[in-house]
């Protein structure tokens, strides 16, 4: 740019001439000289020379400012709109996923929803396109599948899991069980429709107290790929204890 113009910048080629060059650019030989000091001196142009040419439209000079501005519209994305749903009270995420027939696990990791709790007023995306889309992006930051190692004795075990309750976003596949140790993996099946995922075990629950009666806890995004219809499932769990004995009474 030169006194807040926009200019082409060319390099000669053989067979071309200064004419020629201010004919395609549809410019005059007195403003390209103004841009390239050099030619004021008589001297010709020469194969390889880099020149300067005032870029035109409709016969007027091209500014920075105008430039800039066309640049920008053209590549302009319009905002989109999506479909969205204020949640009113006593709406929960099962609720709003069967009135719009959505999946859940995509209608919560769309709108980062951390546990089981909306607030009223809030806006949730509910449009099935964008929440594909959303998914299918978050899908390549996403921990390689893991894979549970028959090492020791095989334990299964069928009972009640929940989500964890937190505000950590992870994409990662987390559960807290009694027994399984900690570090190892857990291969968890939904008895109500079969969908199986693999979870690191985190940490262990309590014999006694709230969670006594709970058989595992999964990681927000653990337990909404399970596809679960409530708050709660029924699930069944399959790992590996290195030193159990199989007269522990655990099948």
């Amino acid at each position: 740019m030169s006194n807040n113009l926009v200019y082409i910048i060319h390099k000669v080629e053989a067979g071309q001439t200064l004419y020629s060059l201010v004919n395609k650019y549809n410019c005059s030989v007195l403003e390209v000289s103004e841009l390239n000091p050099s030619l004021k001196s008589g001297v010709g142009i020469k194969i390889g020379q880099t020149l300067k040419f005032p870029m035109i439209k409709n016969g007027k000079h091209v500014s920075a400012w105008a430039f800039y501005n066309a640049k920008k519209k053209s590549i302009e994305i319009p905002a989109q709109e999506f479909k969205t749903h204020i949640v009113k009270a006593g709406e929960t995420i099962f609720s709003i996923a069967k009135l719009y027939d959505l999946d859940i696990s995509y209608l919560v990791e769309a709108n980062n929803i951390s546990d089981n709790i909306i607030k009223i007023g809030g806006k949730l995306i509910v449009d099935k396109t964008e929440l594909e889309r959303r998914v299918k992006s978050n899908e390549k930051k996403t921990s390689p599948v893991l894979i549970v190692s028959p090492i020791g004795v095989r334990m299964q075990e069928t009972g009640v899991a929940e989500v964890i309750n937190t505000s950590n976003r992870t994409s990662k596949y987390l559960a807290m069980h009694r027994t399984a140790p900690v570090g190892s993996n857990i291969k968890i099946t939904n008895e109500a429709n079969g969908i199986t995922i693999i979870a690191r075990v985190v940490g262990n629950l309590g014999l006694v107290g709230p969670d006594e009666n709970i058989m595992l806890k999964l990681s927000p995004y653990a337990f909404y790929k399970l596809r679960p219809k409530d708050t709660t499932l029924r699930a069944t769990v399959e790992y590996y204890l290195p030193n159990a004995k199989k007269s522990s009474g655990l099948k």
